[in-house]
């Protein structure tokens, strides 16, 4: 596309996100802009054709993707780099990324997926390669001596605090969010999550979700439905909205059995072990001990106990 294009569509108040929703292709876009912004009403989605082609590389049941196919997926992202930035526009310029190596993903998908920006930019990137167990040490270090020898950092929200406390970061320009459309970012992660002091300085790579999965021909029962009903169940017999008809649930399920099998109502994993399984401690936990006008639930904010 080019920038003279990008610019009037976003002067006219549209995202990237409605130019890939509105046009089949980059090249239909090109094609309509003597037909002002008519093009964004068409039907065909480049976004949705775009996944497909991702989700091709290198396609379900072919084995693992090399590092040829992280690096394919890369030159497909580069519409947005190319729309603002000049081929070799950054030559001459070296940045150094910090970030993990751990079970042969993260920074190892990285080099892939950026090996096209880098040969489309100029730019090079070197690479600090650490192990979870090193992180850590390796990044209070940095800080603590002054010593901090990276450009770029991929670490968890548990770090901010560390180096977003100290100024050690880079305010996202406003030009960046519009490239990366952070309004198509999965809600939960929408600012004000992923902020310091009201200003965004991140770029969220990687949210955790926990599914809450069930049998819908469980919850289909007619049998348990009546027995529900017939047992004081409180509302219709349907899938748990809240914590409490979730205990409801499991009590009433305890002790059943359907279609031959015992059934055991919701199996939780909030027995504290160590490492991710915090995870699933906190996200229950949160529903009880995390209130909207408190700011922090694990500690107290004011005395930091």
């Amino acid at each position: 596309m080019k920038i003279s294009l990008y610019n009037q569509f976003m002067r006219a108040g549209a995202t990237r996100r409605d130019v890939l929703k509105g046009a089949a292709s980059m090249a239909a876009i090109a094609a309509a802009s003597g037909a002002g912004l008519g093009a964004l009403t068409r039907p065909a989605s480049a976004a949705s054709e775009l996944r497909t082609q991702i989700l091709q590389i290198p396609g379900v049941g072919k084995g693992q993707p090399t590092d040829a196919d992280f690096q394919q997926v890369g030159e497909l992202c580069l519409e947005a780099t190319k729309a603002n930035v000049k081929e070799g526009e950054f030559a001459g310029v070296e940045l150094t990324f910090m970030g993990l190596n751990n079970q042969n993903l993260h920074n190892v998908l990285f080099r892939g997926f950026l090996k096209p920006w880098e040969t489309y930019t100029g730019a090079k990137i070197n690479w600090i390669d650490l192990a979870q167990a090193d992180y850590n040490a390796r990044l209070q270090q940095s800080i603590a001596t002054g010593t901090v020898d990276f450009d770029i950092i991929e670490m968890g929200a548990p770090f901010e605090g560390d180096v977003c406390g100290k100024g050690l970061t880079s305010e996202m320009p406003d030009w960046v969010k519009d490239q990366i459309d952070m309004k198509d970012v999965v809600a939960y992660l929408q600012p004000p999550v992923g902020t310091w002091d009201g200003k965004q300085y991140r770029v969220t790579v990687d949210g955790d979700a926990h599914n809450f999965n069930y049998r819908t021909d469980v919850f289909a029962d007619a049998d348990l439905a009546k027995a529900w009903k017939d047992g004081g169940g409180e509302g219709e017999w349907s899938v748990p909205k809240t914590w409490q008809q979730v205990q409801a649930v499991t009590k009433f399920l305890k002790g059943k059995q359907f279609q031959g099998q015992d059934v055991f109502g919701y199996l939780d994993a909030p027995k504290a072990w160590g490492g991710f399984g915090f995870y699933f401690l906190g996200s229950r936990a949160s529903a009880y001990a995390k209130h909207p006008d408190d700011k922090a639930w694990l500690f107290d904010a004011d005395t930091m106990k």
